[in-house]
């Protein structure tokens, strides 16, 4: 505006604009578009008012449209209800409704540091508590000041302006609540539900007393069908249930097998030493001396079997893996125990690849395996039977085989041979094992990611009746 007046001051009106009958700063003023909200003074040289728009009629203008905002929603109107609720309670009531000013009281003092200094700003307040912002600049006539013109905003203008753009932020605010509440509630049914279910199911199996709850086994939900992490979770605690559940009845059966296989021994203790009481002869005292003895000795290496068995999870999984040579741990035990083979006639065939094969697992456990197996082999033999040990290198996986020319298994006992304390002898050799070694090498295999099964050895495929030349057990380990 002071630009517009320094303009017309030198340009197309001759004279000075702010002194003269047709009062020239008024007429122009009044045919300027300017917001009605706001008041504008022009003053001269000496800081005298020579124009203003106080109580002067204005045509409405691109500016107003521009200055007024009549934003309103439900939304809106409740948040401004209620921040106008909480002003009352808390601070001074303010005016809502822009107020013009009545005369040039808040802008005439700056007037002489504007004639001095240039452009001057202020923000003060009315007696009602409504901002008022009041800027002047100088109208410049070369390097001196022959006017200034000032503008004031009407009382309450700026308030509302910040009233509205708080209430935009406000209602952004409250929908972006509203959001996170709607999100929260589908979280907590996608995610925290079936989770809060989860735990609760494990819970469960955690208490002491979880049988007074749930009598019966723990069921964790099924969500596997979800592609995501809660099925995949779910997936994993029903596997670990099952897995444990199959622990217990394992355990529970071992309990019931050792019970069983201890009883027979002493059964037959009891009653050799009731008949040790009748016994008259020497020969017959001795005989059953011998009895009690042999049934001593049973119980001892039964009590020992078990004692390792039960220990053999913990072990396995406390111990810890490395690697080493399969190739030498077998050569070391087929060099000890040919020699007990060849003892008793028994010829000591292996056949090993050349280079070394590296696996990773625990030498001493499967050196385990393979002394049962071996042993077993010698026990089954007699003179001029032959064993043979050959290993082999598949790809992932490596097989060691050994094999006998005894009597092989009987058929029946194929599927039973790994079973607990299930074992298929001579009658001389009754309770010199205790039916566990078979067992026990499984579980170290298996517990190795391997496989180990046993098959008779026949003179062709064509005819599985015919007699077996003898016995093999396969064991496939993972290199």
């Amino acid at each position: 505006i002071s630009g517009f007046f320094e303009n017309l001051a030198w340009g197309d009106l001759p004279g000075d604009v702010f002194i003269g009958e047709q009062r020239p700063a008024e007429r122009i003023l009044a045919g300027m578009a300017l917001p009605r909200t706001s008041e504008v003074f022009i003053y001269d040289g000496t800081g005298s008012l020579v124009a203003s728009t106080i109580d002067r009629a204005r045509a409405p203008s691109a500016l107003d449209a521009m200055a007024t905002d009549d934003r309103s929603t439900m939304i809106s109107d409740f948040l401004d209800a209620l921040w106008g609720g909480v002003a009352t309670v808390f601070g001074k009531g303010r005016n809502t409704d822009p107020a013009p000013q009545k005369d040039d009281g808040l802008v005439v003092d700056l007037i002489p540091q504007v004639l001095a200094r240039g452009t001057q700003v202020r923000s003060s307040t009315d007696l009602q508590g409504n901002t008022i912002f009041t800027v002047a600049a100088p109208i410049m006539s070369g390097d001196k000041a022959m006017g200034a013109v000032a503008i004031s905003s009407a009382a309450g203008e700026i308030d509302n302006l910040v009233r509205t753009e708080r209430e935009q932020i406000l209602q952004m605010f409250v929908i972006a609540i509203l959001v996170s509440v709607g999100l929260s509630l589908v979280l907590a049914s996608t995610i925290a539900n079936p989770l809060s279910d989860l735990a609760a199911a494990a819970e469960i199996g955690r208490e002491k007393n979880a049988r007074k709850f749930s009598p019966s086994r723990v069921r964790i939900p099924d969500l596997t069908a979800r592609p995501d992490e809660i099925g995949r979770l779910s997936g994993a605690l029903r596997g670990m249930v099952a897995a444990l559940y199959d622990r217990i009845d394992a355990n529970e059966q071992f309990a019931a097998d050792v019970a069983h296989e201890i009883k027979n021994p002493l059964a037959s203790l009891r009653s050799a030493v009731a008949s040790l009481r009748f016994a008259k002869r020497d020969d017959q005292k001795n005989k059953l001396l011998d009895v009690i003895e042999h049934d001593t000795r049973r119980l001892d290496r039964l009590v020992s079997d078990i004692s390792n068995a039960s220990r053999l999870d913990s072990e396995l999984v406390k111990e810890e893996e490395e690697q080493f040579d399969l190739l030498k741990m077998i050569g070391n035990l087929a060099d000890y125990l040919g020699e007990e083979a060849r003892e008793k006639g028994v010829e000591f065939i292996t056949d090993m690849p050349s280079e070394p094969i590296e696996i990773e697992g625990l030498e001493s456990r499967l050196a385990q395996v393979f002394v049962n197996l071996l042993t077993n082999a010698i026990s089954f033999c007699e003179d001029g039977d032959a064993i043979r040990v050959w290993v082999r290198k598949r790809e992932n996986r490596v097989l060691v085989v050994v094999e006998d020319t005894g009597p092989g298994i009987p058929e029946q006992a194929l599927t039973k041979i790994f079973n607990r304390f299930y074992t298929e002898r001579p009658v001389d050799h009754f309770g010199n094992n205790s039916g566990l070694g078979l067992a026990i090498s499984k579980q170290i295999v298996e517990a190795h990611g391997g496989v180990i099964w046993a098959e008779n050895i026949r003179p062709t495929d064509a005819d599985v009746s015919s007699e077996p030349l003898g016995a093999r057990f396969v064991v496939g380990l993972p290199v």
